[in-house]
């Protein structure tokens, strides 16, 4: 199916759903969960966290779905809570712990001692600060665009473009790659 009627078909199933039909809301569910479990796991690196993440996403958005003025805007909208939960889930995580205790540790534990260490991003993407996290993942992983990643995080576009830029040089650096 073509992305155009990937879109148009979203858009009818969210009007349903705004206008009560439980069988549209599950088949929004069916066909976004999968993306959103993707996502979430990028950026929570684990896929126990991931699930309740989403399962958290559906939960204020299938609630919050009568106030999305316009259906063309379901995607963004969608990530945004899910960029949100997974934030809260990172946040909850590393409350008890000092950054740059947590930073340290990890770098010293990830540090390869042979030139045959294994690269694994996985790892490396745990190294970075959230909002670089989720951008990267939404930039990468999902192929949005800078600007709907602005409306997914709230964020300006610049700044969503630093994000990316910091991210990518931190990951560089973990991986011994020159300039």
């Amino acid at each position: 199916m073509t992305r155009a009627l990937d879109n148009a078909l979203d858009e009818y199933l969210v009007l349903l759903a705004q206008g009560g039909s439980r069988e549209a809301a599950e088949r929004l569910v069916a066909r976004w969960s999968p993306k959103l479990l993707a996502f979430a796991g990028r950026t929570l690196g684990g896929a126990e966290a991931a699930r309740d993440a989403v399962q958290d996403t559906w939960e204020s958005a299938l609630r919050g779905l009568a106030r999305l003025d316009d259906p063309a805007r379901f995607a963004p909208w969608l990530y945004a809570i899910a960029a949100r939960k997974c934030t809260d889930v990172l946040r909850a995580k590393y409350r008890h712990a000092r950054i740059g205790d947590a930073v340290a540790q990890t770098i010293e534990t990830l540090a390869p001692s042979t030139d045959d260490a294994r690269i694994d991003l996985a790892a490396a993407l745990k190294l970075l600060p959230t909002q670089q996290r989720v951008a990267l993942s939404l930039f990468f992983g999902e192929d949005m665009s800078v600007c709907d990643i602005a409306a997914i995080t709230g964020a300006p576009a610049g700044t969503v473009k630093s994000r990316l830029f910091a991210a990518r040089q931190t990951l560089r650096k973990h991986f011994g790659e020159a300039k």
